[in-house]
């Protein structure tokens, strides 16, 4: 009878609210791997830094750090000096707004203007020329061989008279205007995102 009770009390005591009171409550502060260090520093003195034993302490040491969840309960950290910049670079761009709006006009009204691009023909080398000097090249490179300074020199007079058209390239000033507007979005963007803060 007795064995019967208590199992009866234990089963029982099974379905039983748990009893108030304080509960156990783990501190989510940072692990404590000073020991761990030294055991690591202790085995990489004694058996060398790159044995086994000395890896295997190293190991546990970073898994000790990883699992490291302080920082992420701890409040955000203001930087008063850098709200400050933040500040005061809004407040700069707020001053130059007007100067940025006056750039940007101008930069639109001159990207609508196309400037007249040099004819090609004008500049290209003659073709008898160029005929010429590529008949002397390859007579150089036949009588003195391919390695010799007079055929060089006749490959290079060749490689000058090509390459004198390379100027017919769309103006720099085009290539400018279109950074220059795409800078002007980009600081208004800015200044949008500090206003909104």
């Amino acid at each position: 009878m007795k064995i019967f009770l208590a199992s009866l009390i234990g089963s029982c005591a099974a379905f039983a609210p748990a009893p108030f009171g304080k509960s156990p409550t783990a501190l989510f502060g940072r692990v404590d791997t000073s020991a761990a260090i030294e055991a690591a520093l202790d085995a990489s003195k004694k058996f060398g830094s790159t044995s086994s034993e000395a890896r295997v302490l190293w190991d546990i040491v970073e898994e000790m750090d990883a699992s490291d969840n302080s920082v992420a309960s701890k409040a955000p950290i203001v930087d008063s000096e850098y709200e400050a910049k933040v500040k005061s670079l809004s407040q700069m761009l707020t001053k130059t707004k007007a100067e940025l709006d006056q750039v940007k006009a101008l930069a639109d009204d001159l990207k609508g203007v196309k400037l007249a691009s040099p004819s090609v023909g004008s500049s290209a080398p003659d073709d008898s020329v160029m005929k010429e000097a590529l008949a002397a090249a390859r007579a150089a490179t036949e009588e003195f061989g391919q390695s010799s300074p007079q055929a060089r020199l006749a490959w290079e007079t060749v490689e000058e008279i090509a390459a004198s058209p390379v100027d017919i390239r769309a103006p720099l000033d085009e290539e400018c205007l279109i950074e220059l507007i795409e800078g002007c979005e980009a600081l208004e963007k800015f200044q949008a995102a500090l206003g909104s803060r």
